[in-house]
């Protein structure tokens, strides 16, 4: 018996891969090795506009007007209440995405990637797009063929739960913390979502993370970490589009990749829908979709470099960097261009 053909395979069901999903309509077969929205590796802060374009606002927990970063020296304040983040509940987020979705979802693992199709667990699957949404992990794309960016960098995030109350979003760049990393706690209600995370990809993090609890006089509760890229890979790899973590699209410095997971899920389901529905030719839809993804390479760049700078720089600078970025006269040159990244129209198509 053959492979079963579909119109689109999309590898990954979290937030790349449901954004894509999300966009396309026929046979479509999404795939991942966890049910939807039951395995969260994110601190799950994001825009509130993003949630509320993508319709799932039932998922926040809390809004939070400002992000407050703490340096050895100094705290900075940066006010987001014109544009204000959110956290939210990782199953909720996803279950609502998937019912916005008209595809087949299958529980299984991907075993590999050869000529146009994908082997799983229960077989194999074909499909003229297929999308690797699978994370740092790469799934296809690093059977697909050679990378043209080469490997990516990664950073190693460690993170937990405690008993903690509060408004912002705060953040913690200090040496004596983490050498080459930053701390984090976003609230979620009652309670709070609080990591470290190495930018030199270090992955033993847990007596760090439990020295900055006990600083911080809270309790852990259960432990998960994971890998994140810190620099753009390659958005295709022979005919395989890259999408969210795979492709690298987390952003470096502040390690924020929902939204450009989304962002960039949304590009390539509106190009793969283009294929499937005969508008255009596979090779014109990757190409098109490259462009896309490397028309942000010089913020990426940028972005990288920061995250380098901060990585190696003494601890004392680093209050006065914060403050400087945070001056009347140097904010609105960058702050609100980050806080937009992404922000285009989600427009649905007819009838959903």
């Amino acid at each position: 018996m053959g492979a079963r053909a579909y119109d689109a395979i999309v590898v990954g069901a979290s937030f790349a891969g449901l954004a894509v999903a999300r966009e396309l309509r026929g046979e479509v077969l999404l795939l991942d090795r966890f049910e939807v929205g039951s395995h969260q590796t994110s601190a799950c802060g994001t825009p509130l506009w993003v949630v509320e374009r993508l319709g799932v606002k039932e998922s926040v927990i809390q809004v939070h007007p400002r992000a407050v970063i703490h340096t050895p020296t100094r705290t900075v304040i940066y006010d987001a209440s014109e544009s204000p983040y959110c956290t939210f509940d990782y199953g909720r987020f996803c279950r609502g995405l998937l019912e916005q979705c008209h595809v087949r979802f299958l529980r299984t693992a991907v075993r590999g990637f050869s000529q146009g199709g994908v082997e799983t667990e229960d077989g194999r699957v074909e499909a003229p797009c297929v999308i690797d949404a699978s994370g740092w992990h790469r799934a296809l794309v690093d059977r697909a063929g050679p990378a043209a960016t080469g490997p990516m960098p990664l950073s190693f995030g460690l993170e937990t739960e405690a008993d903690y109350r509060g408004e912002g979003l705060y953040f913690w760049v200090d040496p004596a913390i983490l050498a080459e990393g930053a701390a984090w706690l976003f609230p979620i209600g009652a309670r709070s979502r609080v990591g470290v995370g190495s930018f030199a990809g270090v992955s033993k993090l847990r007596a760090p993370l439990e020295r900055f609890l006990e600083g911080l006089d809270l309790r852990p509760g259960r432990f998960h970490g994971t890998y994140f890229p810190a620099g753009l890979g390659a958005p295709t790899v022979g005919h395989v589009f890259a999408v969210g973590d795979a492709a690298g699209q987390c952003l470096p410095l502040t390690a924020e990749g929902i939204r450009p997971a989304v962002y960039f899920g949304r590009i390539c389901g509106v190009l793969a829908q283009s294929v499937i529905d005969g508008r255009l030719s596979l090779e014109d839809a990757l190409q098109a979709y490259r462009r896309r993804v490397f028309a942000h390479r010089r913020a990426y760049r940028l972005l990288r470099g920061l995250q380098w700078a901060v990585q190696k720089m003494p601890g004392a600078w680093l209050g006065l960097v914060a403050e400087l970025g945070n001056r009347p006269a140097v904010r609105p040159l960058w702050w609100p261009r980050y806080l937009s990244f992404g922000k285009v129209a989600w427009e649905p198509p007819a009838g959903r």
